[in-house]
């Protein structure tokens, strides 16, 4: 497969336009959530409708594609899937504004999965070439600085729009630029020779393995396996804990749902961002005494987080509680690019998009479980909590499953190296 070698002007302009890429990926990706209220009346869809296409419609195709998808990037050109995925899922948000009943809006979102699935792999693979292994932890960890951006615009740009034009003008407005961005993608992001950062760029040697093997391969890798392994651990109670979070401060504080989105959009959003960033910047600090440190400094992270749950989901005040979840997230959110870091370290340069596929696949059906599990709690302690089950049930979920991720991780640096060695 042919590429070019790249320069740091190149290795800049990749970055951002990377960057803007996963913004419009989670922008789009949680934009959905802020507008049921409106699109549940105006197309007046049950509730069962409703968790369809919010959660299955996309989760399912999205953790489903991203394997075949992944092969084509590792195949053909990873610009060319890239820009075609983010037209794609763009084109697909503006139909979902079209849409005028819920097979149709069902459907626009199942394509917005779809395409949404050929953005990270094939971003990942691009980053881990373009940049040397001293600074990918940095440049993934930019990368993810697209999530709680996208996170914040979504959640306060998109209020705002459908508060004042309406739900289907707001899907407009963020799907149409996403659409320009994709050519400008197509137009000036590098495409880097595979293994251009590993010192063995070149085309012949870097063949892509089948999938089967490239499957067997990875999973034979303990780092690998563990490393996908906590990831969705966390996603699990990540992924839980926005779901629920919002109902948990109305139920149980009785905020409205203005005060709770305002004030969790600024709460979650920037301690992502400060704690991607942070993370990224300490692990290749730490990393360049030994690699394993990236693998201890997750476990260290979920550890440290963890103290933190039992005041916000016990306190009686609601502001101290919002507060208070800024610094388990911030804490936590650090091992973001560390372990994007690892799983592209033991794939090596031929088997990068597919590796980030299987990860996020593997991720995506632990995670899947999390707010329905935490669902289920809450209503099996609600005789003995009463109106503090859910705080319950998520206090409990996020323990466990916090420190049962840091065991993962630290069981990563036992074969790191080794791992890295024959990849």
């Amino acid at each position: 497969m042919s590429g070019t070698l790249i320069g740091d002007i190149q290795r800049r302009r990749a970055l951002i336009l990377l960057f803007l890429v996963s913004l419009f990926n989670y922008g789009d990706r949680n934009m959905i959530g802020v507008l049921v209220p409106s699109i549940k009346a105006d197309l007046q869809l049950s509730d069962t409708e409703i968790g369809f296409i919010t959660g299955l419609a996309f989760s399912v195709f999205y953790a489903l594609m991203g394997i075949p998808i992944a092969r084509l990037a590792d195949r053909f050109s990873r610009r060319g899937v890239v820009s075609i995925a983010l037209a794609v899922w763009s084109a697909m948000t503006v139909a979902c504004g079209l849409a005028q009943n819920f097979a149709q809006l069902a459907l626009a979102r199942v394509m917005v999965g779809v395409g949404e699935a050929g953005a990270t792999p094939p971003s990942h693979a691009i980053i881990a070439d373009i940049f040397p292994k001293a600074r990918r932890a940095f440049a993934l960890s930019v990368y993810a600085l697209g999530s709680p951006m996208g996170v914040i615009i979504a959640y306060m740009g998109g209020a705002w729009l459908a508060q004042e034009y309406g739900w289907r003008v707001t899907l407009f407005v963020f799907g149409l630029p996403g659409i320009a961005i994709a050519i400008i993608v197509f137009l000036f992001l590098p495409e880097p020779l595979r293994g251009h950062s590993d010192a063995v760029a070149g085309d012949a040697p870097l063949v892509p393995v089948r999938v089967t093997e490239t499957l067997k391969i990875l999973m034979s890798r303990p780092a690998f396996r563990h490393n996908a392994i906590a990831s969705g651990l966390f996603a699990f109670l990540w992924f839980g804990l926005m779901s629920w979070a919002p109902s948990f401060f109305t139920r149980t504080h009785n905020m409205s749902i203005g005060q709770v989105g305002a004030w969790l959009s600024l709460a979650l959003g920037v301690s992502q961002f400060l704690g991607v960033w942070i993370g990224g910047v300490l692990g290749d600090r730490l990393a360049r005494k030994d690699v394993r440190w990236y693998a201890w400094l997750c476990g260290i992270v979920m550890v440290a987080s963890t103290p933190f749950y039992f005041l916000v989901f016990l306190t009686p005040l609601p502001l101290l509680a919002i507060g208070a979840l800024f610094f388990p997230i911030l804490i936590a959110i650090m091992q973001s690019g560390p372990q994007h870091w690892i799983t592209q370290a033991v794939a090596g340069p031929r088997m990068r998009t597919t590796a980030t596929a299987l990860y996020l696949l593997i991720v995506n059906l632990i995670s899947g479980f999390g707010a329905q599990t935490i669902g289920i709690l809450s209503d099996v302690l609600k005789d003995r909590f009463g109106v503090n089950s859910l705080g319950v049930a998520l206090l409990g979920v996020a323990v466990v499953f916090s420190l049962w991720s840091a065991v993962h991780f630290f069981l990563i640096a036992r074969t790191l190296k080794d791992d890295i060695a024959t990849s």
